[in-house]
């Protein structure tokens, strides 16, 4: 299973830079504009999901729309769409199958480069065998989320949907279009195999400037999370 995941992404990948040759955009920003379009239905589909997250709220200014292509473009860029979440819904309980392409994609630009996922699934599975991590967890520089989705797929795997109930998760980073990434990371397995976490806070923020003074970009609270009589 693995493998072919693997293999289904670099097709993606492969189709992305072939469509960038195409339509002249860069090809992370077509990855970007993918995650966008999946970030938005996250959080204008909340209704959907409101048995696992009753509590939902984001920046307006967040989903914001994916415009600039031709109209001729627009359905190769669904497809391309349709390729990505036929992929993360194969996926295991939060596996990540995204970062890897993503930093190939990058080549360095900013002097970003993403943890790979081998080594964010060992960081976690040596965390986890080193003790008890605690409920109450936080990422300051999340990337596209790989060492948090490796921490809560070693915490499904070892305590299942219970485990991963408790988990209060606070990430941030400061490039908007890599929290976006790791925002949907975490909601679309979270939402697809029905495992929600107590809570999620996603900062967009700069945290040597701003520290405790951003507001949220985005919020979700489980049904663990709320308290009784609580307003949502």
């Amino acid at each position: 299973m693995a493998k072919h995941i693997t293999d289904a992404m670099s097709d993606l990948v492969n189709n992305i830079n072939v469509f960038a040759d195409y339509c002249g955009f860069p090809a992370r920003r077509i990855f970007d504009d993918l995650f966008a379009l999946l970030y938005n239905h996250i959080c204008t589909g909340k209704k959907e999901y409101e048995h696992l997250y009753p509590a939902v709220s984001y920046d307006p200014r967040t989903a914001q729309p994916v415009d600039g292509y031709r109209d001729a473009d627009r359905d190769e860029l669904v497809r391309l769409f349709v390729m990505l979440t036929a992929e993360l819904d194969n996926a295991a309980p939060f596996e990540d199958v995204v970062t890897d392409k993503y930093g190939a994609l990058l080549q360095g630009d900013l002097g970003q480069f993403m943890t790979p996922t081998a080594l964010s699934n060992a960081v976690s599975g040596f965390l986890g065998a080193a003790g008890e991590r605690g409920n109450k967890r936080g990422e300051p520089t999340c990337g596209t989320g790989a060492l948090v989705m490796g921490d809560l797929r070693q915490t499904y795997e070892v305590g299942g949907k219970d485990a991963v109930s408790h988990v209060d998760y606070s990430i941030n980073d400061l490039d908007q279009r890599l929290v976006r990434i790791a925002t949907v990371q975490v909601m679309y397995h979270s939402i697809r195999h029905e495992v929600p976490l107590k809570r999620l806070v996603v900062h967009n923020a700069d945290l040597i400037k701003n520290y405790g003074s951003s507001p949220p970009f985005f919020v979700a609270t489980s049904w663990r999370g709320v308290l009784p009589g609580q307003v949502i």
